[in-house]
């Protein structure tokens, strides 16, 4: 016995979410929330770090020398389980060596301009604190930095910012730029 085929009608795909238009006012609102929640959270690199930032692989971190790297930047291998802000915390602490004050490795002591027993985050800014860290296409780690003092946030060479958005839950979000 033979079935008749029944006719199958073409059924319409669903219609697009129409997303509220956006309330200028309250997408500032939220941008002056996350900012200064980022930067209430942002530590400062001479004091102990208070939290973990794990990371999960081999990877290489780059530490500027000075605000705005002008005088370059160590790059320093990370594995995999490390802390990265014990790392950077390292780093940042140690004393800098006389031969290198005499280079141009290490210019522009925010601190103590004479140099005495200057630490390297002497050189990064007045008050330097980490805001986060960025992850580069090959993977490898910069720090962004935030100088409370300054009111400056920076990261290598360049000014780093960010914005937020509405996501499709309807909440606000951040969005590096």
């Amino acid at each position: 016995m033979a079935f008749k085929s029944e006719p199958i009608e073409p059924s319409l795909p669903p219609a697009p979410i129409q997303k509220p238009p956006v309330d200028k006012e309250a997408r500032s609102k939220a941008l002056k929330i996350v900012t200064d929640y980022r930067r209430a959270t942002a530590w400062q690199v001479h004091r102990w770090p208070y939290d973990k930032r794990v990371a999960e692989d081999k990877t290489k971190i780059h530490l500027p020398r000075s605000y705005l790297a002008k005088t370059g930047e160590d790059v320093k291998n990370v594995w995999a389980g490390a802390d990265l802000n014990q790392i950077v915390h390292q780093h940042y602490i140690k004393t800098v060596k006389i031969e290198d004050l005499s280079t141009d490795r290490m210019k522009g002591n925010f601190v103590t301009p004479d140099n005495i027993s200057a630490e390297r985050h002497e050189f990064l800014g007045p008050d330097p604190r980490i805001a986060g860290y960025f992850f580069d296409v090959d993977g490898e780690i910069h720090v962004k930095w935030w100088d409370s003092f300054l009111q400056d946030q920076w990261m290598d060479k360049t000014k780093w910012k960010f914005d937020v958005r509405l996501g499709d839950d309807g909440k606000w979000v951040e969005k590096d730029d």
